[in-house]
């Protein structure tokens, strides 16, 4: 019998929230669900943000420590990026590296504008701006900002199209059968320690090989298609707009498509890491395969 996969959320079962939660601002309206926190993250943060016509998704931000990103499902709209303001729809992804590179997002279609959004959890570390209002953010709370905020920066290379990412083929080192193409989002953007990319994997073909991280999280957005997703033990088919959470030091996993499959996949750099493969008996560190019972 077909028991549920940890870390399996559908995206549309996560309850909904109004935003801004604290100081609401003319103008200012969204809806999110915060999908990694039921599905089990721990490092990373990945919620669904829908906002109305002619709405702001939030006020005008910037992190000094975390990164951000975000990814368009559907609509159109307008991202602000320091003083530029750039069209997107779906499919154009968004790069925030920390630093006073302003942000938000304006629905500018007849339709929501729905997007996935996510980042780093480092609530001791962060300081953030609202720049419109003079309040910085931290571990003790809102406060007035202590001066005026440095210079706004931006740059259009931090928002890409999907469509206009190049396509690599990608052949796995440990299992022959894994293969997909791979669009690296993420890549020039910006970001350092995120990564976001989107890939495609043939029926008949596996998405990886059957792994788990030591240290760092990993999820999976299914976009298109649908697959059998093994996590430990279990199987259990996802599909469009499942949300898969891979937390680190969770069981292993991998997926196998009944038909083509279209997702995005997000995890962390982490020179630490290392990859375990129990059915292949290796592991992944510093670069080099090495077997499971060697030293260190």
């Amino acid at each position: 019998m077909t028991r549920p996969c940890a870390g399996l959320v559908r995206v549309t079962d996560v309850a909904s929230e109004k935003r801004p939660r604290l100081h609401p601002s003319p103008g200012v309206a969204s809806t999110v669900r915060e999908v990694s926190k039921v599905a089990g993250l721990r490092q990373m943060g990945v919620s669904e943000r829908t906002v109305q016509p002619g709405d702001l998704g939030s006020k005008r931000h910037f992190h000094t420590v975390e990164e951000e990103w975000v990814y368009v499902l559907s609509g159109e709209g307008t991202a602000r990026i320091g003083p530029l303001s750039i069209p997107v729809r779906a499919g154009h992804f968004v790069g925030y590296p920390p630093g006073p590179r302003p942000h938000c997002f304006r629905a500018t279609g007849s339709v929501p504008l729905v997007f996935l959004e996510g980042g780093e959890r480092r609530k001791d570390e962060e300081r953030g701006w609202y720049v419109d209002e003079g309040l910085v953010w931290s571990a003790r709370g809102l406060e007035p900002a202590p001066g005026p905020p440095p210079v706004e920066e931006g740059d259009a290379s931090q928002c890409v199209h999907a469509g206009d990412v190049a396509l690599e083929p990608f052949q796995h080192q440990v299992e022959g059968g894994a293969r997909r193409g791979m669009r690296r989002l993420s890549e020039g953007t910006g970001l350092t320690r995120q990564v976001v990319t989107w890939a495609r994997v043939e029926a008949g073909d596996q998405s990886t090989a059957f792994h788990t991280h030591t240290r760092t999280d990993e999820w999976v957005y299914v976009l298109e298609g649908r697959a059998s997703l093994r996590v430990g033990d279990d199987r259990c088919e996802i599909g469009p707009g499942d949300f898969v959470a891979h937390p680190a030091g969770g069981p292993p996993h991998a997926m196998e498509p009944v038909s083509r499959l279209t997702y995005l996949m997000g995890g962390q750099r982490d020179a630490q890491d290392v990859v375990l493969y129990p059915e292949h008996g290796v592991r992944l560190r510093a670069g080099r395969i090495e077997p499971l019972d060697a030293a260190g």
